[in-house]
């Protein structure tokens, strides 16, 4: 994913991906202002836990076909 960059009076400016603030005034690497990338970090690992648990679940249920 690429920055959002933005003309800003002549400046230029970097906006949030999700909430399109401005991050900075200028062009930065920046994705995400500070509350959404929180939020993003958050919600990436619970999506991480979500998904290690399915995967476990499978595993077991896998194993429970096999010995049947």
């Amino acid at each position: 994913m690429k920055p959002i960059h933005k003309l800003n009076g002549g400046i230029g400016a970097t906006l949030c991906h999700l909430c399109s603030i401005i991050i900075n005034t200028g062009n930065t690497q920046d994705l995400y202002c500070d509350k959404c990338l929180s939020e993003r970090v958050k919600t990436d690992s619970e999506f991480k836990q979500i998904k290690e648990r399915a995967n476990n679940l499978m595993r077991l249920k896998n194993g429970f076909k096999d010995k049947q």
